[in-house]
């Protein structure tokens, strides 16, 4: 394997443009890209590490594929990008000699990305394989951490709640705003800065210090007073309190009373 190993990409969408991209900018050399239903009629056509950045329910197809296509994989490591399943589904691949590894970014990637610097990727897979792509991680400027098989799931629900269920808190905010009249881009304009500053200062001094609002210093009249105004709308009604029991958890200000208080409250 050489310093900077050569690289073929199965899956022209938005993570293997990305990784295309990233890695071409990185030094390098994309020696192939295909889309999922093309397949080299030549080994020498793919690179030493291959990613296989198809859709979850394609991984295990073409992995069959390439291996029913070569038989001596040995000096290519295979890894599939896949948030939830691990590199086991590349078993087929690995009995050809391949090293198997799973490589997920932890990242909302949109169209014609060209950096994942400063990311987070998972992975797990082979030693030798993860070695190689720790060194990738590093020239793209990103970050890495080794994960167990099993914990993946929990992991990828975890970065589903925190990315694309992001998005759905905003917009259950900015439906809450509309029901009082407010124009809903007009709210969005005013929330998502508000909610860039609670992000950095979750960053900078974690959940529990990062905390304010009418929860955090038990309010029992403001919240109240919401409860009141949502209980038209029973699903963002719902929504909030299941919201206030968790944030009810994080609050470690509040005394044995107020906890009490604001639970009733809420039930």
């Amino acid at each position: 394997m050489t310093i900077k190993p050569s690289i073929s990409i199965f899956g022209n969408g938005r993570v293997g443009g990305a990784l295309q991209n990233s890695c071409d900018k990185a030094g390098y050399k994309i020696d192939s890209v295909y889309s999922r239903n093309l397949c080299p009629s030549s080994i020498d056509e793919l690179g030493e590490v291959i990613f296989l950045t198809v859709q979850d329910s394609e991984i295990e197809n073409l992995a069959k594929k390439l291996s029913s296509a070569f038989d001596d994989l040995s000096k290519n490591i295979i890894v599939h990008c896949s948030g939830t399943l691990s590199s086991s589904i590349l078993k087929s691949l690995e009995k050809k000699g391949s090293k198997i590894a799973s490589f997920h970014p932890l990242k909302a990637i949109t169209l014609n990305e060209d950096s994942l610097e400063g990311i987070w990727f998972d992975m797990e897979g082979d030693e030798g394989a993860l070695n190689v792509l720790e060194k990738i991680t590093k020239d793209l400027g990103a970050n890495c951490f080794e994960v167990k098989p099993e914990a993946k799931p929990l992991l990828h629900a975890s970065a589903v709640v925190s990315s694309n269920y992001l998005v759905s808190l905003l917009k259950l905010a900015t439906d809450i705003a509309e029901t009082g009249g407010i124009d809903p881009d007009i709210a969005l304009k005013a929330l998502v800065p508000l909610a860039e500053s609670s992000l950095e200062n979750i960053k900078k001094k974690g959940f529990e210090k990062a905390l304010t609002g009418p929860i955090e210093r038990g309010d029992f009249t403001t919240i109240q007073e919401h409860l009141k105004q949502l209980k038209e709308n029973p699903d963002l009604l719902n929504l909030y309190k299941a919201l206030g029991h968790k944030t009810i958890s994080i609050a470690k200000g509040l005394n044995e009373n107020q906890i009490r208080d604001l639970k009733q409250l809420l039930d």
